[in-house]
């Protein structure tokens, strides 16, 4: 709109302009020492125009002249950068076929020219990094990447750790990582590495530390986070059962999570034999007891009759309160069988177990009734259950004939022959 009417105020301008000259030319005339010009006002004025124009026209020419060198340059310089993203581009599907060698030279040939230089130097040191017998090529990247004027030293800081965990150098990362947390306490990727770096280490009691900002900072997945910490304070019971004192390891299932002290069953059967070993037996006993009771679980029955110590026959009542509702669990009648041996209740110990081969032959079961045959001196048939138990124990097949029997058979020559099972009531 506004161009439209400059040109009908310029046109009307020119009209009037034209019109007045028309009518009176006027009169110029300059006198330069012997010269002199005439001329009408009229033509003066398109002649200064014409002039002004060509004037303004050599300026034009005159400047991109100048700017010419400067503009090749910038056109030349959008080109390589335009190659260097593409050799970027190319490095990087280079890397995710696998093709390492390839992309270490693709990114190293874009790298002169490039608007990042140090992206290009740090895919370079991973795909390096994937040639073991190129470590020293990797490190030379790093630290040219580490050189680079667009550098970020906490990326290329990372970096390194991820490659001297990758080799196993644990030991190596973690002076690089805790001053970078000390800086960044909360940043996600320290945090992950710095777990990683303890993990390697078993530094279990700094990483027991650092798992609640962990968990904050979602550094890793939930997944992966439980099961790092299960690990952590599996490793720290195992560490305070065999150096501590019951203080610190009460203390230590207190720090625990709920979902460890409630869910994790070898974490509670552990702590309850660490309970065991320090002679708090009776918490041990009803620590498991009562989780029993709560949740139903074949592992935490079998580490009930386990513990080997404590009053043998308030843990068989007990566990034979749990007949009633659970019946012929063969995992049961493994807990009975060996609650029962410790109560020297040898008749119904052997009925337990010789129950629990008959549902579930196991090595365990096996072994305990081995054991009872041994020590009343049925020397024949305790070898045998302690060939079957090992058969099993290996992954071989059941023998039907010779020294292993299916679990019906070898109770029934247990028994002898023309004996009735004994009644799970017998003692």
């Amino acid at each position: 709109m506004r161009l439209l009417v400059g040109i009908i105020v310029t046109l009307f301008a020119s009209v009037w302009l034209a019109l007045g000259l028309k009518q009176d030319p006027g009169y110029a005339m300059f006198s330069i020492g012997q010269w002199t010009v005439e001329t009408s006002f009229a033509f003066l004025l398109i002649f200064l125009a014409f002039l002004f124009i060509v004037f303004y026209f050599l300026v034009r020419l005159a400047i991109r002249l100048w700017r010419t060198p400067a503009q090749t340059l910038a056109a030349n310089r959008r080109r390589l950068q335009k190659k260097a993203r593409r050799l970027f581009n190319l490095g990087s599907r280079q890397m995710a076929a696998g093709q390492w060698a390839a992309a270490e030279k693709t990114f190293l040939k874009g790298v002169e020219h490039s608007e990042t230089p140090a992206l290009h130097y740090l895919n370079a040191a991973r795909a390096a990094h994937h040639l073991n017998d190129v470590k020293w090529r990797r490190d030379l990247h790093l630290r040219e990447a580490e050189d680079s004027p667009d550098t970020d030293k906490l990326t290329v800081q990372l970096t390194r750790v991820e490659f001297l965990l990758d080799d196993r150098e644990a030991g190596q990362a973690r002076p690089i990582l805790e001053p970078l947390h000390a800086l960044n306490p909360h940043h996600p990727g320290i945090l992950q590495w710095l777990a990683k770096t303890y993990q390697q280490l078993a530094a279990w009691e700094p990483l027991q530390q650092l798992l609640p900002e962990l968990q904050k900072q979602k550094a890793l997945g939930p997944e992966p986070f439980a099961e790092l910490q299960k690990q952590t304070y599996r490793a720290l019971l195992d560490i305070v059962a065999a150096g501590g004192s019951l203080d610190k390891l009460r203390a230590l299932w207190k720090q625990a999570p709920a979902t460890l002290r409630e869910e994790d069953e070898a974490f509670l059967i552990g702590y309850a034999t660490a309970l065991c070993d320090f002679e708090a037996i009776d918490d041990a006993e009803a620590l498991l007891r009562e989780a029993i009771n709560r949740r139903w679980s074949a592992k935490l029955v079998v580490g009930y009759g386990m513990l080997g110590r404590g009053n043998a026959a308030a843990q068989l009542a007990a566990a034979e309160s749990w007949l009633v509702q659970h019946g012929d669990n063969p995992y049961l009648l493994l807990t009975l069988g060996r609650l029962a041996k410790r109560c020297q209740q040898y008749a119904k110990a052997r009925n337990y177990l010789e129950r629990s081969i008959q549902l579930m032959p196991s090595p365990d079961a096996y072994q305990e009734l081995g054991e009872l045959l041994e020590a009343q001196h049925e020397l024949t048939n305790a070898s045998q259950c302690f060939h079957a138990g090992l058969r099993l124990l290996v992954g071989k097949p059941q023998e039907k004939q010779g020294a292993m029997l299916p679990a019906t058979e070898t109770a029934q020559q247990l028994r002898g022959p023309g004996q009735p099972p004994t009644p799970a009531s017998a003692t």
